[in-house]
């Protein structure tokens, strides 16, 4: 889920006015550095033409989908601007998460099933613990304490706590007690249905009947977008074909990259792979949290985090199905165990409705102790913590 980014929410005044007549040369220029990352992306394309080493593929892909990320999302933005509330907040919902739904998808198609397995549970792991503890951290230094709306916060804990259910049962249902692996997909595709129609109620629930939970005491500001509906709509198709390839080319070198650099497959799907679709995000939610705006922040940490576990992993399950893959919802026990840790440290934070910077080290620290397991995992299929 992207919130708006910084100079959206500017009064309708005259300095709106310009910043609504910037265009998309005005978002290019108003952050020189992603804008500077976009050569990387013809540049992995040739790479991967050429049959280059599969870790510069890799890399540059890498580089190249973080601002293709981020063009996503002010696109996402502007065009959800020029729609109702309803419709504006599906169209977030959809593609707020586009990277990490092509990345699972081309995860899929070159049979990385458990790099993709990982790629959600990383996602869900940094948003909630590595980008809610930055959030916190920074915040805390500039406010001894900052308030947020406990009701809504406890929404989303209860919701990441079904996700990790969801993951849970389908493992211990095919680990413990011994299932049959073609009854337990079965099993993860029926769940899948169910986690979508929740996220969809989640989605009513928050925009339409309890919005008022999700606010801060203010009020929303509003969002003066940069771009126009079609200019929106248009760049949003052509960046999501574009990082449909680079996600493509970046999957397709995974193993070579994980030959070259040593690295264990869980740790480009729990640790690296989340990097490139919650950068953006990342920065978001420190940004406004130094602002005070801590519900806008947690609306991206938390936010982001339900969405992975409630939308963009039944998605995944059903798009295994539709391409005729065995993709289910059996995640290591291992994995399974370090969500529901996380899960819980999280809510035990958020139910007090006040954050501090203490918290935000608390979770940061959780994030590096699970990142330092799996880089110091062994590469070697025995020291695998893939398959139970």
């Amino acid at each position: 889920a992207m919130e708006p980014s910084n100079g959206a929410d500017a009064p309708a005044n005259d300095e709106g006015q310009q910043e609504e007549g910037a265009g998309f040369c005005g978002v290019l220029l108003s952050a020189p550095l992603l804008t500077a990352m976009l050569v990387f992306i013809p540049v992995g394309m040739y790479w991967h033409h050429i049959d280059g080493s599969p870790e510069w593929i890799f890399a540059f892909n890498f580089l190249g989908i973080m601002p293709l990320a981020w063009l996503i999302g002010k696109c996402t933005e502007d065009l959800a601007c020029h729609t109702g509330d309803i419709l504006g907040g599906l169209i977030n919902a959809t593609f707020g998460n586009v990277v990490e739904m092509l990345l699972c998808v081309a995860g899929i198609q070159q049979n990385q099933l458990n790099v993709t397995k990982c790629t959600l549970v990383g996602s869900i792991l940094s948003n909630v613990l590595l980008v809610m503890g930055c959030a916190f951290l920074v915040g805390g230094c500039f406010y001894k304490t900052q308030n947020f709306s406990q009701a809504g916060a406890s929404t989303q804990t209860s919701l990441l706590s079904l996700g990790t259910m969801s993951l849970a049962l389908p493992t211990l249902f095919f680990t413990l007690l011994g299932t049959e692996h073609e009854q337990m997909v079965q099993d993860s595709r029926i769940v899948s249905c169910l986690l979508l129609v929740v996220y969809f109620a989640y989605l009513f629930f928050s925009i339409y009947t309890h919005s008022y939970l999700f606010q801060s005491e203010g009020g929303d500001e509003e969002e003066v977008p940069d771009m126009g509906p079609w200019l929106a709509a248009s760049l949003l198709f052509v960046f999501t074909i574009i990082t449909s390839y680079c996600t493509e080319f970046l999957v397709d070198a995974i193993d070579g990259t994980i030959d070259s650099w040593h690295l264990s497959q869980e740790f480009i799907g729990i640790i690296l792979l989340p990097i490139i679709g919650n950068a953006v995000e990342h920065y978001t939610a420190i940004t406004v949290a130094a602002k005070n705006k801590m519900d806008l922040s947690l609306g991206v940490a938390a936010g982001s985090g339900c969405q992975m576990a409630l939308l963009v992993t039944p998605f995944t399950v059903l798009a295994g199905w539709y391409m005729d893959k065995p993709m289910s919802l059996d995640f290591h026990p291992f994995q399974v165990i370090v969500l529901t840790f996380s899960v819980l440290v999280v809510g035990s934070c958020l139910q007090h409705g006040t954050s501090n910077w203490l918290e935000g080290l608390m979770l940061i620290v959780a994030y590096v102790m699970v990142a330092l397991v799996y880089f110091f995992q062994n590469d070697s299929p025995d020291g695998s913590l893939l398959i139970g």
